[in-house]
Order: C-alpha cells, then sequence, then structure tokens
C-alpha cells in the first residue's frame, strides 16, 4: 500500500484576552444635582461628588466633632461681615461638589440663595483630618488647588499640627506651592484677602 503523506497539526495558541481592572462609572455635576432633585439621596448616608464619584461622608468620631465645634467658635468672629461663614455646605467645582468642614465665600450671603458657592467666590475652606486624612492631604488637595481656592487648612488630629496651604497652582499635577505646619503652643493666622484678621490657638481646637 501506497504510505500515506503525514499532515502535521498546528496547533494555534489561543488568544489572550487581556484583563483590565473595571473603571468607576463618573457623572457630571449637573447629573448629580439631578439626583438630589429626585430624592434619590433621601434617606441615604451624607455623600459628596469627588472626581465624578458619590462618595459616602463618613460620621465624625466625638474629637473631630468637638475640634471643629471650637474651631467654628474661635474663627467665625473674625469673619468680616462681607464674607459667608458655612460649615459643610457644598463647594460646586468643575467635576466634584465637596463639602468641606468648613469654607468661607465672598458675601453677601443671599447671592447664595438660589444656588451653590463656585470656586471662584470661595477664599478658604478647612477639612478636619483624622481618618480621612489620606482623601485631605490627597484628592482633595489636589481639587482645592486646580479650583485656585487661595487657601487650605487641615487640620490634622492624627500628628496634631494644622497645616496651612496657599498660593494654588493647577496643571497636570495641581498642587500648593507653600504650606506651614502650625503645632500645639503656636497660632495659625487668618489671613483672607492678603489682610490678617487675627490668630487662632492650634492647642484649642485640636482635643
Amino acid at each position: 500500500m501506497p504510505t500515506m503523506p503525514s499532515v502535521s497539526r498546528v496547533t494555534k495558541k489561543p488568544k489572550t484576552i487581556e484583563q483590565t481592572a473595571p473603571q468607576p462609572f463618573r457623572i457630571t455635576v449637573e447629573q448629580y444635582h439631578q439626583m438630589e432633585e429626585l430624592g434619590f439621596f433621601v434617606g441615604k448616608p451624607r455623600c459628596e461628588l469627588i472626581r465624578g464619584i458619590i462618595m459616602e461622608k463618613l460620621v465624625m468620631n466625638p474629637p473631630h466633632k468637638n475640634s471643629l465645634r471650637q474651631l467654628i467658635d474661635l474663627l467665625r468672629p473674625l469673619i468680616a461681615n462681607e464674607y459667608v461663614f458655612d460649615s459643610q455646605a457644598p463647594i460646586t467645582l468643575a467635576d466634584s461638589e465637596p463639602e468641606p468642614d468648613v469654607s468661607i465665600t465672598i458675601g453677601p450671603a443671599n447671592r447664595y440663595a438660589t444656588r451653590i458657592a463656585t470656586a471662584e467666590e470661595v477664599v478658604l475652606v478647612i477639612e478636619g483630618a483624622d481618618s480621612t486624612l489620606a482623601i485631605d492631604s490627597g484628592v482633595k488637595l489636589q481639587l482645592y488647588a486646580e479650583a485656585g481656592i487661595p487657601q487650605y487648612w487641615v487640620v490634622n488630629l492624627q500628628a496634631r499640627i494644622v497645616t496651612v496651604y496657599s498660593r494654588p497652582r493647577g496643571g497636570r499635577a495641581p498642587t500648593y506651592r507653600t504650606h506651614h505646619d502650625y503645632a500645639a503652643g503656636s497660632e495659625v493666622p487668618v489671613i483672607i484677602g492678603k489682610k490678617t484678621l487675627g490668630t487662632i490657638p492650634v492647642s484649642e481646637i485640636l482635643p
């Protein structure tokens, strides 16, 4: 019998499927407002929009709450009448709507009767940071610098210091050009519009 020609089999390698991590679904500030108007957040934990992602706000522990209370009592009397003092009020940024522990905006108050303050109207924001220190010193610092907010304070309850950031810089890596740490025993100057309105003793706002 004639010999059958041998047939070589070519085994094809299976195509590899690139595995990529699932990406979060990001929404716009306008969509976030629409969700609020539709009552989406009614009965749900407090939240804020950070870089298009809805993030739950952590409940303040007693030291954080007491520190904020002391800060408000000391800071409010220093703020001139032409500015508006708020606590945990939203600020509308390009892709975010954070709710800082304290914000001071250009007055009068009735200019915000039907809308939320924008970055151009904010002169100072303050965040109390314990369990949220990584966020407050990371993405929120970038957000506030990118938006051009002149001053940002982080009341660091872990390290027991107050860090004051100033001279915001935008671009690809937004940050603040200068920062200064104030420890217990020192006083933080309250500067708005290049005018020093007074000082806050650090020891009185730390637990």
